[in-house]
């Protein structure tokens, strides 16, 4: 019988925001937008428009068994085996995140994109997506191995929504010009006191 497993939350792993655990393996999700400056983005995509969204598997981490015989684990799990990433089937659907109830409720209401389970030669599936509305969404990123066992992991994610992350390179734009426009008022008063100083000097020495 397939197995199935659906997690929540758990975004993220390692210190890495995007990368996600799907059933055997770690999922990189990352995006990109041809306009604008290049940047790459994961849980929060900057614009609304045309998206490059790729999805990467990579192998679980491992620990390793010394560190298992220092900490002396009463009954350390069997490792995994070895995952042959050519044969897991990656998927992805992207909704509006309106709340599980209500996703579950009428699914393709929600949905924005939706590719089923396929193998890629490089383990990492590429697709465009034109996001045409600011929000919030979840990617429900699917894999399935060839014996028809199939895990699913739910991403959360926005596009175009202000926060303070994805609005601080525009926030030290405008600090650095309100900081040269303050450093040249300054310098132009300056020169203008200078000015008058030297006026009211030369006055002065005309009426001795």
């Amino acid at each position: 019988m397939a197995g199935s497993a659906l997690a929540h939350g758990g975004v993220k792993l390692e210190q890495d925001t995007c990368v996600v655990k799907v059933g055997p393996v770690k999922v990189h999700f990352i995006g990109y937008q041809r306009k604008g400056e290049p940047e790459e983005f994961c849980e929060d995509i900057a614009r609304v428009g045309p998206t490059v969204i790729a999805l990467s598997a990579m192998e679980p981490d491992r620990l390793p068994d010394s560190y298992m015989a220092q900490n002396r684990a009463p009954a350390a799990a069997p490792a995994e085996p070895s995952v042959d990433l050519r044969e897991i089937a990656i998927g992805v659907r992207i909704v509006e995140d309106v709340g599980e109830a209500t996703e579950k409720a009428d699914l393709g209401a929600v949905t924005r994109f939706y590719a089923p389970p396929k193998t890629y030669r490089n383990a990492t599936m590429t697709f465009e997506h034109d996001f045409q509305k600011a929000g919030k969404y979840v990617a429900i990123v699917t894999v399935a191995d060839r014996d028809g066992h199939e895990w699913s992991s739910r991403f959360p994610f926005s596009v175009g929504v202000f926060s303070l992350w994805n609005s601080i390179e525009y926030i030290l734009y405008a600090i650095g010009f309100l900081a040269l426009s303050a450093g040249l008022w300054r310098i132009a008063w300056r020169k203008r006191k200078q000015a008058e100083s030297a006026e009211a000097v030369g006055a002065l020495h005309q009426a001795e």
